[in-house]
């Protein structure tokens, strides 16, 4: 017996082969250690472990192994929700035993400005859940619902090459022209990396309801009054894609520290439930969608479906099918008040979203007649301070959108003057807030803060900058008005307060723009050496909100890298000597052709010497009558016209370089 078993084989039992990490960023690979990176992804993060500890910026690896797949040039527009039947069945192909296909890759064209993308490595779906953490076997049709839509933006062959043989974007970016380099290379990152499903067994819905019910009405509903508190948990009872977009909600603002699919997860679901028609009732499935509005995996880098421009037009064409744009007295007074909150809702967005990315307005003010929202929309509300939030908010939105009009349409036709007939709605519009919704900033130190009174003043301040940014092709960015330099630190106060009370998450995403537009006049002033110190601390405000905003939202990676480029580009420039001159003073005549005859003190009656540094200097510039810069002489000023010139040629991402 010795003799024999000495004649087997010793040998173990073979390991299964250990997977390669499929996501991974540059320095983790560089140093040969592990990254988390993927793992992060899942839960909405952008940033490995080690590079937020190192405060390096976390760079995806793009794979030398497996090269991408070329579509045809054909295919690189495809149907936005192609039916169940047509040809593309053939890639989810069911074999003999009867399960479907494994091969799911994401076909992905890569544009021309992407061809150094081509060796990125393609991902496979997991299977997706048809309930919290459950998850299911897939059929075909649910397999190729589910593919990763990533649509180039090219329907008119729009490849073309700038004057300098540099590449335009991927998207048209509006204002957002002054963070080119980062925004493209967002794109190539979004070409390279697929999100994944989460494998996760959450707990029952009804444990969570409460909690993000809580977070919606404590950071949502001024912003989003779609849901009726009565009738709450009824409706999330009746309706799984209600159910799960409030999950979604709740989940990405305040994460509930108990085990939970996460806001990917939720998102997911609910938007399966939505494309598949699973909610026959049209209010529940706007009201569902309208919530979508805080989830946001990925920035407008590349046409995709899931950006707030998406789905906010999917509710607006909704309604507008419905007939909601116009009044009902057909409808019971509950639905009628119900549907004018989600319609004003999606209207303020998508002024918003106009203005902010460069898009056309939507809707068209005059083929509505529905009622503006007033205080009677809200019956249900025994304080009306939120409603009155949103009715206000609703009208600086209409202001914006018309605005962004103005913009977009001068620029395309002969040069325009300054619009002071939209810059006196504004004034109008902040001379109508009651004292309780002004601004109380007037002091050092905010003593009775409202994060909701401090959010609606952010969209204000923002497009009073857009209004006085003139542009100059002798200069890397816009230059900036006092107006603007003016909006700026009063945003930047703003976004102070608000860090102080660790607020950041309650923001909408939107307030990424805000931060983006507030940066490019702070950091012109930051080159005059009288308002350097204060620029520059507000400066340092803007670059931490943005870096928290990350932590939610991905476009904040644009600007954050976009804020770290400028600034050290701008610190090697010689500072502007401010002389004070008298004879850089405009006469009273040529200021009113620069203003349209208006005071823009006007626009901030809710500042003081105390409010920031760079405000008291401000004020001080004002009461002596002097301007600030003497390299913005009497001639370039006289020249407003040039601020509207060539709009759309801001989004050549060269033009900033």
């Amino acid at each position: 017996m010795s003799a024999t078993g000495t004649q087997w084989l010793q040998f173990s039992a073979p390991r299964a082969k250990r997977k390669r990490a499929e996501l991974a960023c540059e320095t983790c690979h560089s140093k040969k250690i592990r990254c988390d990176l993927q793992a992060r992804t899942l839960h909405g993060g952008a940033d490995c472990s080690n590079c937020i500890s190192s405060g390096k910026a976390c760079r995806v690896r793009i794979p030398k192994r497996d090269k991408l797949r070329q579509a045809p040039g054909n295919e690189l527009l495809q149907p936005l929700t192609p039916p169940p039947g047509d040809g593309s069945g053939n890639r989810h192909a069911v074999n003999d035993a009867g399960n479907p296909s494994t091969e799911n890759e994401t076909d992905i064209e890569v544009p021309p400005s992407l061809n150094h993308a081509s060796n990125a490595q393609v991902y496979q779906a997991r299977p997706s859940f048809t309930s919290f953490g459950q998850p299911t076997i897939e059929s075909p049709t649910e397999r190729h619902a589910g593919r990763e839509s990533v649509v180039s933006n090219n329907a008119s062959q729009d490849w073309r090459a700038s004057e300098n043989g540099s590449v335009r974007h991927l998207v048209d970016t509006g204002y957002l022209q002054v963070y080119g380099p980062e925004n493209d290379h967002d794109a190539r990152s979004q070409a390279v990396s697929a999100r994944k499903q989460p494998d996760f067994l959450g707990v029952s819905q009804p444990d969570l309801q409460q909690s993000f019910a809580e977070t919606y009405s404590k950071y949502c509903y001024p912003w989003c009054p779609v849901l009726d508190r009565a009738t709450l948990f009824s409706d999330l009872a009746r309706s799984p894609l209600l159910d799960n977009a409030l999950a979604l909600v709740g989940s990405h603002i305040q994460p509930p520290m108990i085990p939970h699919a996460g806001p990917a997860s939720y998102y997911d679901c609910a938007r399966r439930r939505f494309y598949d028609d699973e909610e026959p009732d049209l209010l529940t499935s706007l009201i569902a969608v309208s919530l979508f509005y805080w989830w946001s995996p990925r920035p407008p880098s590349v046409v995709h479906r899931h950006s707030s421009w998406w789905w906010t037009s999917v509710v607006i064409k909704h309604a507008q099918q419905a007939g909601w744009h116009r009044e009902s007295e057909r409808r019971s007074s509950n639905e009628v008040r119900l549907r004018r909150r989600i319609w004003w809702t999606a209207f303020a967005r998508e002024r918003l979203t106009a203005i902010c990315q460069g898009k056309p307005c939507v809707i068209d003010v005059e083929d509505c007649n529905i009622a503006e929202p007033t205080l009677d929309d809200f019956p249900e509300l025994e304080d009306k301070t939120d409603a009155e939030i949103f009715i206000h908010w609703v009208r600086l939105c209409a202001i914006i959108g018309r605005v962004a009009k103005y913009l977009s349409r001068s620029s395309n036709g002969s040069p325009a003057s300054f619009p002071s007939h939209l810059a006196r709605e504004l004034i109008d519009w902040i001379r109508s807030l009651p004292p309780h919704l002004q601004l109380p900033i007037g002091m050092g130190h905010t003593t009775n803060f409202n994060r909701h009174v401090h959010q609606l003043h952010l969209p204000y301040l923002t497009i009073i900058i857009v209004l006085y940014l003139k542009r100059n092709s002798s200069q890397p960015i816009p230059q900036a008005l006092p107006p603007a330099i003016m909006a700026a630190t009063c945003l930047a106060r703003i976004l102070k307060d608000i860090l102080i009370r660790s607020g950041t998450r309650g923001l909408m995403g939107i307030t990424c723009w805000y931060c983006g537009m507030g940066f490019i006049p702070l950091l012109q002033a930051a080159r005059t050496e009288h308002l350097r110190p204060g620029a520059d601390a507000d400066i340092d405000i803007l670059t931490l909100a943005v870096k928290e905003l990350k932590k939610m939202w991905a476009t904040a990676n644009v600007f954050e890298q976009g804020f770290a480029r400028l600034r050290e580009s701008f610190r090697a420039q010689a500072p502007i000597e401010s002389s004070g001159q008298p004879n850089s003073l405009p006469s009273e005549g040529e200021e009113d052709l620069l203003h349209g005859g208006i005071d823009w003190i006007d626009y901030f009656p809710f500042v003081t010497t105390q409010t920031s540094p760079v405000v008291g200097k401000l004020l001080a510039q004002k009461s002596m009558d002097l301007f600030l810069f003497p390299d913005l002489d009497d001639s370039s000023m006289l020249h407003f016209q040039d601020l509207f010139e060539g709009l759309d040629s801001w989004t050549d991402p060269k033009l900033f370089m």
